[in-house]
Order: C-alpha cells, then sequence, then structure tokens
C-alpha cells in the first residue's frame, strides 16, 4: 500500500510526488468530510482549548482519526499554533518533517529547505524535474479554470474555490486531477455567461459550506479567490525556488496586498469580502486590508464548519444591495 504523507499547508508537493508517496493536504481531508465536527471534537476531547482555531483541531483530529504517521509541518509562513500542534502529535508518537518559509523571502535559505525536504524523502534532482514538468502541465489548466472564472465568466466562484484549493495535494493523483480538469474545462465551455456583479474573496479559504451559493444567489459573482489561486501556484519558472518565493501566502500582508490590488485592476472586481477566522493570528491583517484596498469591502468571521449565521447573512445581503445600488443593477 502507498504511504500517505500529511501535510498542515501548501508545500512543495512536487518533491512528495516524487518520492512516490501519496500527498495529503490534512485541511481538505477535514473540510470536505461528511461530519467535519467529527474531527474537531477529537481534538477537544484530547484537550485542545474550545477557544482557538477550528481548523488546527480539524488538522490534529484527522492525522489522528485517519492514522496518518507522517506529516510535512510549515512551522515559518503560515499557522501561528503549528508548533504547538507539532508538538502535540510528536507526543503522540507520529513523525513530523518541519519546513520553513523563510519571512524575507530569502531565496537562498528557501533553497536550502527545499534541499533538505528532498533529502529526507531520499529525491533525486532528475526526478524532481520530471514531475515537475508534469505537474506544471495541471497547474496551466487550473490557470485555465481560474481564467474561465474570471475573463468567460462560466465557472462559479464555489467551483473556482474547489479546483484551486484542491491543487495543494492534487487529491493525491495529479495525473488523474488533469484528466478531470481537462474534462471540467470542456463541460463549462457550453455554459452561458454570468454577468453578476464580479467579486474577489480574500483571506484564508473559508470554513462555511454555504458561503459561496448564498452570496452568488444574492447578484454577485466571486471571480477571485485570493489565497486559493496561490495553492495552485500559477507561476511557471523553470526553478522551483522562484515559484515558492513568488507564492504570496506565506510571506506577509505586504505581498499579498501588492497581489490583491493587481487582481482588482486585472478582473475589473467591483466589491471584496475578506473572511477571517475566529482565533486566527491573520485576523489583525484586516487593519491594513481595509486601508488600502479601494473598492468597497467587507469583513465576515467565521468559525466552525457550519451553515452561516443570521447575522452574517443579513450583512453579506446589505454588502450586496449596497453594491448593486452602487453599480446601477
Amino acid at each position: 500500500m502507498d504511504k500517505v504523507v500529511g501535510f498542515t499547508t501548501t508545500i512543495p508537493v512536487e518533491i512528495l510526488f516524487a518520492a512516490d508517496v501519496i500527498p495529503c493536504d490534512l485541511n481538505n481531508i477535514f473540510i470536505s468530510a461528511e461530519e467535519p465536527m467529527f474531527y474537531i471534537e477529537r481534538a477537544e476531547r484530547d484537550g485542545f482549548p474550545r477557544n482557538m482555531c477550528n481548523w488546527v483541531k480539524g488538522i490534529y483530529g484527522v492525522v489522528m482519526e485517519k492514522g496518518i504517521e507522517e506529516i510535512v509541518a510549515v512551522v515559518e509562513g503560515d499557522c501561528s499554533n503549528t508548533q504547538a500542534l507539532m508538538e502535540i502529535l510528536k507526543h503522540r508518537g507520529k513523525k513530523v518533517i518541519p519546513f520553513s518559509f523563510p519571512y524575507d523571502r530569502d531565496r537562498d535559505v528557501l533553497k536550502r529547505e527545499l534541499k533538505k525536504l528532498a533529502s529526507y524523502f531520499s529525491v533525486t534532482p532528475e526526478r524532481i524535474k520530471k514531475v515537475e514538468k508534469e505537474i506544471e502541465d495541471v497547474r496551466r489548466l487550473l490557470e485555465e479554470i481560474d481564467r474561465l472564472t474570471w475573463q468567460e465568466r462560466l465557472v462559479t466562484g464555489y467551483e473556482n474555490h474547489l479546483w484551486l484549493v484542491r491543487s495543494s495535494d492534487m487529491m493525491g493523483d495529479y495525473k488523474k486531477y488533469g484528466g478531470m480538469a481537462e474534462r471540467f474545462i470542456a463541460e463549462v465551455k457550453t455554459r452561458k455567461k454570468n454577468d453578476a456583479i464580479p467579486i474577489g474573496m480574500i483571506g484564508v479559504p473559508p470554513i462555511q459550506p454555504d458561503l459561496f451559493e448564498f452570496i452568488e444567489k444574492k447578484g454577485v459573482h466571486v471571480v477571485f479567490n485570493e489565497t486559493q489561486r496561490q495553492f495552485s501556484l500559477p507561476y511557471f519558472s523553470k526553478r522551483m525556488a522562484e515559484r515558492y518565493t513568488l507564492y504570496t501566502y506565506p510571506y506577509g500582508i505586504f505581498y499579498r496586498v501588492k497581489d490583491i490590488l493587481g487582481e482588482i485592476k486585472r478582473r475589473n472586481l467591483k466589491g471584496i469580502v475578506h473572511y477571517v477566522q475566529a482565533f486566527c493570528y491573520r485576523s489583525m491583517e484586516d487593519v491594513i486590508l481595509r486601508e488600502t484596498i479601494p473598492v468597497p469591502f467587507l469583513t465576515i468571521e467565521g468559525d466552525l464548519p457550519k451553515g452561516l449565521d443570521s447575522r452574517t447573512k443579513i450583512r453579506l445581503e446589505a454588502y450586496v444591495e449596497m453594491l448593486i445600488q452602487k453599480e446601477g443593477v
């Protein structure tokens, strides 16, 4: 049976594929589960506090319930709770491999991290290059799905979200994922254009399963998913270190702001919704974002993997109504 290696957020997945292991983004297993609360409840039974990020608890629950024995933990460039999570998993007998994205975007430091990860999995540079080329073909298909979302307006915001967020591990089989993407692209090209108001969704991927469907039914079209797009790594440099330096998510808010502002202009976005996760340190970045984003801006907060609460629905409805009036639709 092929070995499954979990990871806590997007990593250079090319290395894991080249090592002939099955990469598994623990976030995706958690949030796509039929009953994601099951994993949160497992973490709380094991002593995790109620007043902390439920993504972290979900990851822990998945590792323990699925029996995943080996985990790549991003200890710099992601969640501030990952180090403590790593220590608990080690205490539980799991093998944890630390990986860091240097805060200052130092490419030489990142190269050392890539080399360490490849060395751990005993992967040769030649093998990595072969897999990189094959995965690049899949990433170009994901770029086309994204283009069909914002330029052709044929893909829903939720579909865009799913395809891009799952690109972190490509569901454990990048060749199969590429085939699925090709079939999806062929199917959506038969659709009619969506003329609703184009908006963007920024921040961590939302934990609520009904957010996209709810807001798009009110009269907008989410044509930009900031973090999910970054997970798809829409950069096609020949060097892995360069690609993962251009990737904005791990490197602080100012690189993200530059990317968001560029996409607002390119995609002609009329509004931005900033999703923040309860008890996440990244929620403080909202201060900078709302002072730099030039289009109507709404911040919403989520906590549990459940449907939107009534207060958030009212705020979203009011926001969309304001955009409709502003755009004269």
